[in-house]
């Protein structure tokens, strides 16, 4: 097995540099990142080597295999979106921490893909771990080494359906002509509940992409980006738990402080979700937050996980997109428009010369772009647009009016609010027997986040009145 995943790691580089990334097994452990065990060097032949011996060819059910058989049973079908793929979801509870469940022969055939979530109790006191391990087919006895595990750190994260703990993860896959037999052994690392159930997902198919498996982030991708930001298309979700890994790294010389990384519509439409994860002591994997699929991230090692809270097709390739924020250097204002005076109104009042005019009670646009040091243009920077009114008091609420836009791929923004009455503070008498009268406005744009801002004024026309004459 090890030197099949040798052979498959090199046959996945080799793959990968005709893609639009290159991915590849992630490496050594350093800090931010997480470790394979509690020794300092990580450097450990087995994780958590099983002693309970067991075999799946025993006529007579061993007494663990019986207590097995009593705790875990089928609690509801998935429903598969493919005839091939068969889910099913087991309950079961452990009541003192240091103890395991076992859900075993799980057999595959030659070519098939299995795939386990673990959904612990939802206390912060326990912490179950996930471990798979296969079994001699000639002997019947277990491995007692690991193919596979989940160790992350209990932490709870809100998520859109509510606070939890990142499940944990296993998978493989019988890469030989024959079939094979696995085991699932649930443990209770911290803590444990006779009352409070785990549930234990398996997950069988034929139809998966050659990357498979990948189920937790211990076996994540480096995914590597370019400054204009970098695609990866040649992978799908193909079953209800799987979950898709890879390692970013945020190097300390840069020119931006965050990351859009999202999916395509196709597959946010399915339900598929990009999420970014740091990690804190203990292998706590903590969500981190988004704003329009933007992540500010520091210095250090993140881990990215696609999986889908709905459906999934496993004719599907998503296409997950990262791309650097750059770091804005300058905004400018390059001009306006409005509902009533359109983009060329700028008169030349003797107040304070040239501006552009809006009229009260109208819509009011901002235009402008965002750009590097360098003059680069940064694209999916949110940018804030501040319009003032000095004549007002605040009470009022018509004093400022504020409103924000993300730029686009051309470091453009375009922000519009609807503008409140004016006062018409100011007059001025022009030829012809008129009066204008209006106030003089301040707006500010800034980049969120940032120093950088840029500030113009503009006329807040109120009415005109006619004079008479002859």
């Amino acid at each position: 097995m090890k030197r099949f995943r040798k052979s498959f790691v090199v046959m996945l580089s080799m793959m990968l540099l005709f893609s639009f990334v290159t991915i590849t097994n992630a490496g050594q452990d350093n800090i931010n990142e997480l470790t394979r065990s509690d020794s300092p060097d990580g450097l450990v032949t087995s994780i958590h080597a099983t002693t309970e011996q067991i075999n799946f060819k025993e006529s007579v059910p061993s007494s663990l295999q019986k207590k097995t058989n009593s705790l875990l049973k089928i609690t509801q079908t998935a429903t598969p979106t493919t005839a091939s793929d068969t889910s099913t979801t087991y309950s079961g509870t452990i009541s003192q921490a240091g103890t395991a469940q076992f859900l075993y022969p799980i057999n595959l055939q030659p070519g098939q893909l299995l795939q386990a979530r673990l959904d612990g109790p939802a206390s912060v006191l326990i912490d179950y771990d996930l471990y798979l391990y296969e079994f001699n087919m000639s002997t019947g006895n277990l491995n007692p080494t690991e193919l596979d595990y989940s160790i992350y750190g209990t932490y709870f994260n809100n998520y859109e359906q509510g606070a939890a703990t990142l499940s944990e993860n296993v998978g493989t896959r019988n890469a030989i002509t024959t079939p094979k037999a696995y085991a699932l052994k649930v443990y209770a690392k911290t803590g444990s509940s006779s009352t409070l159930p785990f549930y234990l997902t398996v997950d069988i198919t034929s139809n998966y992409d050659a990357y498979e498996p990948d189920e937790n982030a211990f076996k994540a991708y480096n995914f590597a980006f370019s400054t204009g930001g970098s695609t990866l298309n040649t992978r799908s979700i193909h079953s209800s738990v799987d979950n898709d890994w890879y390692k970013i790294t945020v190097p300390q010389v840069r020119n931006y402080d965050a990351l859009n990384i999202k999916l395509d519509s196709t597959s946010a439409g399915y339900g598929y979700k990009a999420e970014v994860y740091g990690v804190d002591t203990g292998n706590k994997l903590v969500l981190l937050p988004h704003s329009n699929n933007n992540v500010a991230l520091g210095t250090g090692i993140y881990y990215v996980k696609v999986s889908t809270t709905n459906q999934f097709s496993t004719s599907h390739l998503y296409n997950l997109t990262i791309k650097p924020v750059l770091r804005a250097g300058s905004i400018t204002i390059t001009g306006y428009n409005s509902s009533a005076n359109g983009p060329n109104d700028y008169p030349n009042y003797n107040h304070a010369g040239t501006h552009y005019r809006v009229d009260q009670n109208s819509s009011f646009t901002v235009k402008g772009t965002v750009r590097t040091t360098d003059n680069l243009p940064v694209a999916n920077a949110l940018v804030s647009m501040t319009w003032t009114n000095p004549n007002w008091i605040a009470s009022t609420g018509y004093r400022t009016r504020i409103g924000t836009a993300y730029t686009d791929q051309n470091g453009a923004y375009s922000i519009t609010v609807t503008l409140p009455p004016s006062t018409g503070s100011i007059s001025q008498a022009l030829p012809m027997y008129f009066t204008h009268y209006f106030d003089y406005t301040s707006v500010l744009v800034e980049v969120a986040g940032t120093p950088v801002t840029a500030s113009d004024n503009v006329y807040h026309f109120a009415y005109s009145l006619y004079n008479g004459g002859s």
